[in-house]
């Protein structure tokens, strides 16, 4: 009897287990870069570096801004780099085309926030991202750019 009840929770967690790993985002995990993100065709015009990785000293995460010329769309992306791959942490991106709204992804994230895309050919973009970090604390770090890229 208790074998059997043992077999069976084991079996269950085992079920439960394979269940949470074929619900997991291996897409996510897989992207390891703003362009494997954002998609073929998009190139990074710009990108800068957020937070402190407590264990390392290094970047926790990177905001990039990517453009598809052949399109005309615009893709920003906040990807955890370093030790804060995996790691759960409110992180943020966006973009807002001159005259328009901001576009935003925002939420806890263990890969990256976005792909956000905007449609902006001959029009100036503004992109922002962030991301929640710890280091002795618990601290916000963001950038937000000037208007630029207006091509």
């Amino acid at each position: 009897m208790i074998r059997r009840r043992l077999l069976s929770v084991g079996a269950a967690l085992g079920i439960a287990g394979f269940v949470g790993l074929a619900g997991a985002t291996p897409a996510a995990a897989a992207a390891s870069t703003p362009e494997a993100v954002c998609g073929s065709g998009y190139s990074v015009l710009e990108s800068r570096t957020l937070g402190v990785d407590r264990s390392t000293g290094k970047p926790a995460a990177r905001v990039s801004l990517l453009y598809n010329a052949s399109s005309g769309y615009n893709c920003v992306v906040t990807m955890h780099i370093n030790g804060y791959v995996g790691l759960g942490a409110t992180t943020e991106a966006g973009i807002l085309v001159a005259g328009g709204t901001w576009k935003r992804d925002k939420g806890d994230y263990s890969y990256y926030a976005g792909p956000v895309y905007a449609y902006a050919p001959n029009k100036c973009v503004k992109y922002t991202g962030g991301i929640e970090y710890t280091y002795s604390g618990v601290y916000w770090d963001s950038y937000t750019s000037d208007f630029g890229h207006c091509g």
